[in-house]
């Protein structure tokens, strides 16, 4: 009898001590079977230690978050360990990468306006005399085409239509008349026969023909016609030697 009293005592000894194993490891070791925290509540456990505008959140392999916040005196990268939301390290960014994110950040929320042909018209006044202006629609470069005239000169103007801008600014190479041209215009504007022409190009105005011309009368005229315009620009009567600038015929 006493034999069996000490063995029912061994293994209820054994069993208690072994429920009290089992509890025990389950209450001292919660941490072993706990679920990784959602990026909510690790985004939560952030801002009620750091109070600041979270900007991204990222969970690494290594079952960690990494959390980048904008603080008062910056932008802090925030490790954070995925299970108990302890705060690992934090470091401070670079100033060249949290203005980076803030100008992407911007460009996102504010998309840019196109300019209108008024707007465009007003950037570029001081660039000549507006002959032409289109707006030029192409699939990954569209843009504002212009002509100005400066100085006797045609210049073609490619610009930004978001800033108004100048991308490319190319000289208009206007092809100068034929001397037969020059002789055909004079003949018509004084109304006699082309005799003899001389072409001239000086370096401060634009190129020139002068023309001499015999009238019916036997007078005869030196009709000066521009080179580009066709224009007559002035009429010398060789017997008076009077320039005419009015276009005498």
């Amino acid at each position: 009898m006493m034999k069996n009293g000490k063995v029912l005592i061994t293994a209820g000894s054994t069993l208690v001590f072994g429920l009290l194993l089992f509890f025990g490891f389950q209450w001292g070791a919660p941490s072993l079977s706990a679920e990784s925290l959602t990026e909510e509540e690790v985004n939560q456990t952030a801002k009620d230690k750091y109070p600041g505008t979270i900007i991204k959140t990222t969970k690494t392999e290594g079952e960690e978050y990494q959390i980048e916040m904008q603080l008062e005196t910056g932008v802090y990268l925030i490790s954070m360990d995925a299970k108990s939301g302890e705060v690992r390290s934090i470091k401070k960014e670079t100033i060249g990468h949290a203005a980076e994110e803030t100008a992407e950040k911007t460009a996102e929320k504010t998309p840019q306006k196109q300019l209108t042909q008024n707007e465009i018209k007003a950037r570029i006044s001081s660039q000549g005399d507006l002959e032409q202006i289109d707006f030029v629609q192409e699939k990954d470069n569209s843009h504002y085409k212009a002509v100005v005239n400066k100085n006797n000169e045609k210049i073609t103007l490619i610009l930004d239509p978001y800033t108004g801008a100048i991308i490319d600014s190319t000289m208009v190479a206007d092809s100068i008349i034929t001397e037969n041209e020059a002789i055909a215009i004079a003949e018509k504007h004084v109304k006699g026969t082309g005799d003899d022409t001389e072409f001239y190009q000086p370096s401060d105005q634009t190129p020139y023909y002068l023309v001499e011309v015999e009238l019916e009368d036997d007078r005869d005229a030196v009709v000066q016609v521009d080179g580009y315009t066709k224009e007559v620009k002035t009429i010398t009567w060789e017997d008076d030697e009077v320039d005419d600038r009015d276009g005498h015929e």
